[in-house]
Parts: structure tokens; C-alpha cells; sequence
């Protein structure tokens, strides 16, 4: 096992021209090392896009290269294991900021990875499939993304390329697998935002997890979820762990959900096309004192299929009816290693101090790295489950009223 090479710190950060055909590789498109880059932090998370952000003294040379929109950044770390940079980060240029006064000019740059742009493209046709293999449907749906066509016909390549095929089908463990079963029937009408309905597609009962794959510059689809049972790695508090937030929130947790789709009829008193779910939680209060917690999913108003609407219901309540307390772990210096864990990896979590006594397995939901202008990382890892926050719940709302359409 090699450490870092003299001269070098863990990380380096990469500009590239983008790519608008496949074939070109990261060493033919780089423009520059980012070397006057500071305080840089990537951030992952489970079926997320990833976000890379860093500044730059806007009076360097290298401030002027970075071009919003038309340049991607490439994030590597060294590791030690296979003495070889690791592709941990590809995306583009989203937004910047420049802030000036008297003594400094300074630059803020963020970087979104490619599956984001997935919410930067609508469908401009009508695409409806019956008794289709999931896989299909989303490979259909990146395709659709990266090929796009104006309704009246005219190609909008190769503007419209985007760096996410072929598509990959992933077993938990990371290898390859047949397609994976799950049939769903589907109908999305022109300006379906395909981000959203790829992301909601996902997250029906019996979904899938996704990511991206930076170095070959293809999305993964892991059925039926990502990561594996560790028995390798273990996070302990006053360990691997220096300090940690432990969070149980009751926005996070409902035990009862119900959607309620299109019914197809302008009568206001006709039947409602509705789903819903439930677990003993909600009304076994000698066992599990919890009572009832309601929770609706706004996100199926166009949906005409009942079939589709009990996949969602169910979905929710396999996620969100569960009580899980969500944890941020800050590691020590050094406890890190590449893959150990991976994202979505189930791995033992003990915490002896004052009222906590835990002893569990969590899932690995979100990697962060600080990266410092010495070189060091501070290395944080979200486990347990993600919350709910508010702007979920916009969103939410904001789904059901652009009426992702679908069946």
C-alpha cells in the first residue's frame, strides 16, 4: 500500500471542454488542473445527483478558463489501496459567483453531475409502453434525454448529447445482471419532465437505486437497490466516528399513505381512481404506541392506472413507515478508505454515550468530503435514512401540480 506521491495532495480537481459525441477521452478534453482551486467539497448522496463546489481567486489565470455551462470538472482522490487516482466526481459547470471588494475578488463555481440534466430535458412525444421491463423504460428514457427533437421533428443534437450511456444493470454487489423483471405499464405525454419521472419511477415499490459510473460516463441502474451487508467496516463512536448528529423526526415517518389518481371523468361527485397502504403500526397501539400518522403522495394526479398508484402508496410506506433515526457521522482522520463503505452499504453502527445505546445496522445514504487547502479531508457519512426536509415538500406539491404524466 503506496501513500500519497511526493508533491501532490489526495485530491485534484480537472477542467475539461464538454463533450458533445461519445468516443472523446478525459485526457484529449483536459484543459487544466485546477491547482488555485480552495475550499472544495464533494458532496454524494443515494439516488441524488452529485454536487461539487470550489473557489477560485477570481485575478487567477485559471478563474478565466472556467467557463458556466460549456466546461466540466473532474474530481479524483488518490488511493492508497491500488496506488491509483479514483474518479469520484464528473459534471458541469452550473453556476458561479464572483464577489468583489476593495481587497479580493473571489469566485464560487458548483458542479452538478450529469444525472441532474435528466431535469433539464421534457419529452416533446408521446411515449407509452405496456408490460415493459423497468430497465427498458429507463434506458428508453435517457435516450429520449440525450437524443432530443423538437414536437415538430427538428433534432436538437448534438447539443442535446449527454455523457449517460449505454445504460448499466448492476446487482447490489456491482456486478452485471440480466434486466431486472419488474414490468410496469407507463404513459408520458409531451413536456414530462424525464428527470422526475425517471427519479419517480425508482421510487415505486420493487424501484431501483441509480448513479453514475464518472470514469466510463454511464448511468447505473442497481436492482433491486445498491450495496451490500458489510461485514468488513464497522463505524463506532469514539472509533472510526469522532462525533456524529442523530436526528428522529416526525415529518420522516408515516404509517398510513394514500394518492389518488386521474379517474379520466370532468364529474366532480364520480368515484375517485385512489390507492392506499398501511402497517400495524397505525392501529395496534398495545404493541407499538405510535397511533396514526397520515401521509398523502400529491405527486399521482395524472395517473389513470391503479395498478400505478398502489406501486407508488406501497413505495412510500416501504421508505417512509418505518421509525429510523437518520445519522451524520464525522470520521476520524485516516478511518476513511475508498469503498469502505460504499454507497448503500449496510454496516454496523455502535454509540454508547449518555442516553444513546445503539447498537444497529445503518445503510449508507451520503459520502461529503471537505477537502482542505492542505490537502486533508474531513470525510462525514449520512446513514440511516434520509429526512424529509421542506423543500421535499415543495416539490412534492410542485409535482402535483405540473401532473407528471404517466399511467
Amino acid at each position: 500500500m503506496a501513500g500519497v506521491p511526493a508533491g501532490r495532495g489526495r485530491w485534484r480537481l480537472t477542467l475539461h471542454n464538454r463533450q458533445f459525441a461519445s468516443g472523446t477521452t478525459y485526457q484529449q478534453s483536459i484543459i487544466t488542473e485546477l491547482t488555485a482551486a480552495r475550499g472544495r467539497r464533494l458532496e454524494l448522496a443515494w439516488n441524488t445527483p452529485a454536487r461539487l463546489s470550489f473557489t477560485i481567486d477570481g485575478h487567477h489565470a485559471q478563474a478565466a478558463q472556467v467557463a458556466e455551462l460549456a466546461t466540466d470538472v473532474m474530481c479524483w482522490r488518490w488511493d492508497d489501496a491500488s496506488s491509483a487516482d479514483k474518479c469520484m466526481f464528473k459534471g458541469i459547470v452550473t453556476q458561479s459567483e464572483d464577489q468583489l471588494d476593495t481587497d479580493s475578488h473571489a469566485v464560487s463555481f458548483t458542479c452538478q453531475d450529469y444525472a441532474a440534466m435528466l431535469s433539464r430535458r421534457l419529452l416533446t412525444a408521446t411515449y407509452a409502453v405496456t408490460g415493459l421491463d423497468q430497465d427498458f423504460i429507463v434506458a428508453d428514457l435517457v435516450t429520449r434525454a440525450t437524443t432530443t427533437s423538437s414536437s415538430s421533428g427538428t433534432s436538437l443534437s448534438p447539443g442535446a448529447y449527454l455523457p449517460l450511456g449505454p445504460v448499466q444493470y448492476m446487482n447490489p454487489d456491482g456486478s452485471g445482471r440480466a434486466v431486472s423483471g419488474r414490468t410496469r405499464d407507463r404513459t408520458y405525454f409531451p413536456q414530462t419532465n424525464i428527470g422526475e419521472a425517471f427519479d419517480a419511477l425508482s421510487k415505486v415499490i420493487n424501484g431501483f437505486d441509480y448513479d453514475i459510473n464518472y470514469l466510463t460516463d454511464r448511468l447505473r441502474i442497481w436492482y433491486p437497490y445498491q450495496g451490500v451487508t458489510r461485514t468488513d467496516v464497522e463505524l463506532q463512536y469514539g472509533n472510526q466516528v469522532a462525533g456524529l448528529t442523530r436526528s428522529v423526526n416526525s415529518a420522516d415517518y408515516s404509517n398510513y399513505w394514500r394518492a389518488v389518481g386521474n379517474n379520466g371523468s370532468s364529474d366532480p361527485n364520480a368515484a375517485q381512481l385512489y390507492s392506499e397502504a398501511w402497517n400495524n403500526d397505525a392501529n395496534n397501539v398495545t404493541v407499538v404506541s405510535y397511533g396514526l400518522w397520515m401521509g398523502d403522495d400529491n405527486s399521482t394526479a395524472d395517473v389513470t392506472l391503479l395498478a400505478t398508484l398502489a406501486d407508488k402508496v406501497n413505495g412510500d410506506l416501504a421508505l417512509w413507515g418505518n421509525i429510523v433515526a437518520a445519522y451524520t457521522l464525522t470520521m476520524r482522520p485516516g478511518a476513511y478508505r475508498y469503498g469502505y463503505p460504499n454507497m448503500g452499504d449496510v454496516v454496523p453502527l455502535i454509540v454508547n454515550a449518555g442516553r444513546l445505546h445503539v447498537n444497529t445496522t445503518v445503510r449508507v445514504l451520503g459520502i461529503g468530503f471537505d477537502i482542505s487547502d492542505d490537502a486533508a479531508e474531513d470525510v462525514t457519512l449520512t446513514v440511516g435514512r434520509p429526512s424529509r426536509t421542506l423543500a421535499d415538500l415543495f416539490a412534492q406539491a410542485d409535482a402535483s401540480l405540473g401532473a407528471l404524466t404517466r399511467r
